[in-house]
């Protein structure tokens, strides 16, 4: 996480714009945004920093403004989209996207308060 910050923060110059620490998950969260897109970085609390290790990317999210009708395209175009959920935010509904995307994790975003 330290490095992602001189990276992405120092370097760079994005905004770390959420950095915090969540025990019931046992994760830390860190989002960098600029010009509407959010980074998202999470690790193990707690978890050794391996300066010398790879990063890894885990996977890609999409905020949507109507992710029904945008799951009926996918759909339509032959793409594997899993039935509508809650999303982890309250008010947030998501889908996954399970084909189509060359194994990397997809998800497809709804968040009416972003409107």
């Amino acid at each position: 996480m330290d490095r992602a910050i001189a990276l992405w923060r120092d370097r760079l110059g994005l905004r770390l714009a959420l950095d915090r620490e969540f025990p019931a998950r046992g994760m830390r969260m860190l989002f960098f945004r600029s010009g509407g897109i959010t980074l998202e970085f999470v690790s193990a609390i707690g978890a050794p920093a391996d300066a010398g290790g790879p990063d890894r990317f885990y996977g890609l999210a999409y905020r949507v403004r109507d992710l029904g009708a945008c799951r009926t395209r996918l759909q339509g175009a032959g793409i594997d989209v899993s039935e509508i959920r809650s999303g982890n935010k309250r008010g947030t509904v998501v889908a996954t996207v399970r084909s189509g995307t060359e194994g990397v994790p997809t998800l497809l975003i709804e968040d009416p308060s972003r409107e």
